[in-house]
């Protein structure tokens, strides 16, 4: 391979590489590394479900007087999805299977 052809080569490949994007937004919440949390998570959507947690997708948080409510999305090991919600630390989870739509 001559000089010149890997140069282009070097460029072509500089261009089609992936550049991060560059935002002012915060930074997404991580849920947090509480093993309690996620094993009550595990454990409800296993006995409402039936689902093998594969792993936490999403979390968001909502201050909501003196409690945070937290929802987000996860994965089962089979491939399905469901968006979870709890509005209080002492309620169970909720979940919603996450279907595709069309508009």
């Amino acid at each position: 391979m001559t000089r010149t052809t890997q140069v282009l080569l070097l460029i072509s490949l500089l261009a089609l590489a992936p550049f991060p994007v560059m935002s002012e937004e915060k930074p997404d919440i991580q849920p947090p590394a509480d093993a309690r949390w996620r094993t009550v998570l595990k454990d409800q959507v296993k006995a409402a479900k039936n689902c093998d947690l594969a792993e936490v997708l999403t979390y968001s948080e909502l201050k909501i007087g003196e409690e945070i409510a937290i929802s987000g999305k996860i994965s089962c090991i089979d491939g399905r999805q469901y968006d979870y919600t709890r509005q209080r630390p002492h309620q169970n989870f909720e979940f919603r299977l996450c279907e595709p739509s069309v508009c």
